[in-house]
């Protein structure tokens, strides 16, 4: 299967909430729901979530498997 485009983790929304419940960040792929880390501070959990979806996306180029397309977010503040 040749892939025609190539995402990159940047290409993808990503939620950050604080869990009470938990007591760290958690990060969670909006196009990709199970691809989810944590991390003490909001900074960590980014840093977390990147390197989880890199490493997803390149299981799924290993795999000749295409990725969920990425959707364009945006956050109203």
């Amino acid at each position: 299967m040749e892939v025609l485009a190539m995402y990159k983790a940047d290409d993808y929304g990503v939620h950050i909430w604080w869990s009470e419940e938990d007591k760290v960040f958690v990060a969670q792929v909006i196009d990709m729901p199970g691809i989810m880390a944590h991390g003490d501070t909001r900074e960590q959990a980014a840093h977390e979530i990147q390197v989880a979806l890199e490493f997803a996306l390149a299981v799924y180029y290993e795999e000749d498997r295409m990725p969920p397309a990425p959707m364009k977010h945006s956050l109203l503040a």
